[in-house]
């Protein structure tokens, strides 16, 4: 079975059988059924709903006991970095480490050739047990001198002895001179045999003490070379990450050449020039924000001001610490960081939320809640802080933004506050947040204005 349908536009018609008829109907149904549910919510919502309150959130503007800011940029630098160095002239093979890697104290960045450390120590060890021997000997020989000494002392006094009865049996003319003479002459010579075992005892302690010095020196000597044998395994003392390695994977170094570079990565500070007119109020602010390109925030305080000035500039280098941890992404030398430095002592400042500020073309605008409509309002602000903007012209301290819901907002909308009003709460601190003029330009980065 066929059927024909005739086309307005055409004189012939379109003849096709009964399932392709069927198919063709059900294709077309669909199709308008789509397209009626397409545009009827945003029909019937340009048509009846059009003029319903949007629901927003508000907050009412405060004034805070803050200094004016303004950015200064500056740099990260790296605290003092670790040289790991060689220690002996020496073939070096390099570990498995690599730039770039993290090391904790005690990895091994590399390996020095130690044999001839080695047999350093096997001849001091020799030289070591030939100075025991000779002290041991020393010992017996000073022993046996002694005991001759004391036999040599009473020989010494038994002569003595004799010498005297002959010369008191001379003077009573019963012994001869000359038999007085040879006991004399012997007493004498005992005597002389006393002070040679003196002599020589001493001179056997002189030569005990060098043998002992010998043997403390050379059991120095030992230590110290054990303690550069285990140097050759040249390891990391400090936390951080290799910027340096040696070009080479097994190469000669000289004794204080540098093997690797380790930087700590909780050394790095902020180094910034900063107007010498603004450093009064630097130096009474206890910490100031700053932020990376990428919006990281860092905590800082001012930890020097170097006695050197730029005249060109006007300005004096100074050192911030990272309060707490500085953010992985500016873990680099002179990443840069945006900060903000007080221009003033703290004073009343009125401030609106950050969520309220709409970019516009030449500046900047909030809906005010003005009973319940929508009112645009043209605004001039100033620096960020951590609630907020401070406003330079167009607020005034009380008056009450939206916050929630103002994307779709035009002036003269009406409105239906709904939720908790939000307040920015007051501070007497300058704790600001890190901003300035890009954050004002990134201020509600997907919201449109009317």
């Amino acid at each position: 079975m066929y059927f024909t349908y005739r086309l307005p536009s055409l004189g012939n018609g379109l003849r096709c059988g009964l399932r392709a008829c069927l198919k063709l109907t059900s294709v077309l149904g669909l199709a308008l059924a789509i397209f009626i549910g397409s545009i009827g919510p945003s029909f019937a919502q340009k048509s009846g709903g059009g003029n319903r309150a949007a629901k927003v959130e508000v907050a009412e503007v405060k004034t805070q006991i803050i200094a004016n800011l303004i950015d200064v940029q500056g740099r990260v630098t790296a605290g003092p970095l670790e040289a790991v160095t060689s220690v002996i002239n020496a073939i070096t093979e390099i570990g498995e480490l690599r730039i770039g890697d993290q090391v904790r104290p005690g990895d091994i960045i590399a390996v020095q050739d130690s044999s001839k450390l080695e047999l350093r120590l096997e001849q001091l060890k020799a030289r070591l047990r030939e100075a025991e021997v000779k002290l041991a000997d020393s010992k017996a020989e000073l022993s046996a001198e002694e005991a001759l000494l004391n036999v040599a002392k009473a020989q010494a006094a038994l002569l003595a002895g004799k010498a005297q009865r002959a010369k008191e049996l001379v003077a009573n003319n019963a012994l001869p001179v000359d038999s007085a003479e040879t006991a004399l002459n012997a007493s004498l010579s005992a005597n002389i045999q006393v002070l040679t075992r003196e002599s020589s005892i001493a001179r056997k302690k002189a030569q005990r003490a060098v043998l002992m010095v010998t043997v403390e020196q050379t059991n120095t000597e030992i230590k110290q070379l054990a303690v550069d044998i285990k140097a050759t395994k040249l390891r990391a003392k400090t936390t951080g990450q290799i910027i340096y390695m040696a070009d080479y994977l097994r190469g000669f170094a000289r004794e204080g050449e540098v093997v690797a570079k380790i930087i700590d990565l909780n050394g790095f500070e902020v180094e910034a020039e900063i107007p010498v007119a603004y450093l009064p109020y630097l130096q009474s602010t206890p910490k100031i924000l700053g932020r990376g390109l990428n919006g990281s925030l860092v905590e800082m305080a001012i930890r020097v001001s170097l006695p050197i000035q730029n005249l060109r500039s006007g300005t004096r280098t100074v050192r911030f610490s990272v309060i707490g941890n500085m953010p992985p992404i500016l873990q680099a030398d002179n990443a840069v960081i945006v900060m903000q430095v007080p221009t003033t002592s703290p004073k009343p400042q009125v401030v609106v939320p950050k969520d309220a500020v709409l970019p516009v073309t030449g500046g900047h605008m909030v809906y005010l809640a003005d009973e319940n409509r929508a009112k645009r309002q043209i605004i001039q602000i100033g620096a960020a802080v951590k609630d907020g903007f401070i406003v330079v012209g167009g607020l005034r301290a009380g008056q009450k933004v939206v916050v929630r819901g103002n994307e779709q907002l035009s002036d003269g909308k009406e409105i239906q506050i709904s939720g908790a009003k939000r307040n920015v709460k007051p501070e007497a601190s300058n704790n600001v947040g890190a901003g300035g003029e890009d954050d004002r330009q990134k201020a509600k980065p997907g919201k449109g204005t009317n």
